[in-house]
């Protein structure tokens, strides 16, 4: 998984944050909690032997031999990812407010195909929409145009 492959699947997971035209702070927090739980390696990158990884720092470096402590498990703490979306929060925003904002999403899905495990990305998106109460169209339709482009629905 490259660093653009890692914020794509970040991009898309906040995209449910913002379908909905309102920011609340559970679907905010379900972000966090959700994404720091995923292990880029073992979630995404299951054959990762002789492939680049990405550690926490965001930065790529090529795998250590194996030691006592498995170093393809690289997950980022809630702090990074909170730093993440406040970086991107403005721009996952105005690409959503667009009247071509399809365009934007669909270019995530298809940097996104070659992905293992998809229905991870789609889970996270999911408890994201659900942290308010509410599942809101503009959210589930997000998440039905994933499904379906990636051939999941």
């Amino acid at each position: 998984m490259t660093v653009d492959d890692f914020n794509n699947v970040l991009r898309l997971m906040a995209a449910i944050i913002f379908a909905d035209k309102h920011v609340y702070d559970s679907e905010v927090s379900a972000f966090v909690n959700s994404a720091s739980q995923l292990n880029l390696d073992r979630d995404f990158n299951p054959n990762t032997e002789n492939q680049l990884v990405v550690t926490p720092n965001l930065s790529i470096k090529a795998p250590r031999p194996a030691e006592n402590v498995d170093p393809l498990s690289p997950a980022l703490s809630r702090s990074q990812l909170s730093d993440w979306y406040e970086t991107n929060k403005n721009h996952i925003r105005d690409e959503l407010s667009t009247p071509f904002y399809k365009d934007w999403f669909y270019n995530l899905l298809d940097q996104l195909s070659d992905l293992p495990n998809k229905e991870t990305i789609l889970s996270v998106m999911r408890d994201i929409s659900m942290a308010d109460g509410k599942v809101h169209i503009n959210e589930r339709a997000l998440i039905t145009l994933a499904e379906r482009h990636w051939g999941l629905r």
